[in-house]
């Protein structure tokens, strides 16, 4: 079994994650008070961005598998994973309503720990870096506190590609449709 390569099911798990939430704008205006001004075209492209990054993320751990950094990225995307999970079974709690992506992240969850479970048993992860998981806490926190609105920091994420999704504009101008339509 190659036990480093298989570090290649995360972001691929991650992603087919990341593609549940395509459509989650209608959901947010539903279930969300004091919304950002995300449009479809904002959502996506933070969407791609995200999934492009995990697969960055694991091509440059591969490059220093046997360092300290194959170990801190492993565990950062496994924590971060983690995050997400327990945020969408948050949602769904607070809101009583179902929080798309939770199926996903339950898939996710779980082949994110059996990646880890291998990793760790067949010693490539440097085990001390899972202390990093803790590093979760105050966003759970944030989630439990804030119930039908965004964190600072999720806010501040679609803030963020709110902007990318203007800059685009003004560099490709060629479509003036609306783009809450798309």
């Amino acid at each position: 079994m190659d036990y480093v390569n298989i570090l290649w099911i995360i972001p691929f798990v991650f992603s087919i994650h990341e593609l549940e939430e395509w459509n989650i704008l209608k959901w947010y205006k539903t279930y969300y008070r004091n919304l950002p001004a995300s449009t479809n075209v904002s959502i996506r492209i933070h969407i791609v961005v995200l999934a492009l990054t995990s697969f960055l993320l694991t091509g440059v751990a591969l490059a220093f598998h046997g360092t300290f950094l194959f170990s801190a990225i492993v565990v950062f995307m496994s924590a971060f994973v983690l995050l997400n999970f327990l945020q969408h079974v948050i949602w769904t709690a607070q809101l009583k309503v179902y929080s798309p992506g939770l199926v996903t992240a339950v898939i996710c969850l779980m082949a994110v720990a059996a990646v880890n479970v291998i990793l760790i048993t067949s010693g490539r992860v440097d085990t001390p870096f899972y202390l990093l998981v803790f590093l979760i806490i105050p966003a759970l926190m944030a989630t439990l506190r804030v119930k039908g609105e965004m964190t600072k920091e999720v806010r501040s994420v679609h803030e963020f590609f709110i902007k990318v999704e203007k800059t685009l504009r003004i560099v490709w101008p060629g479509n003036t449709r609306n783009s809450q339509d798309r």
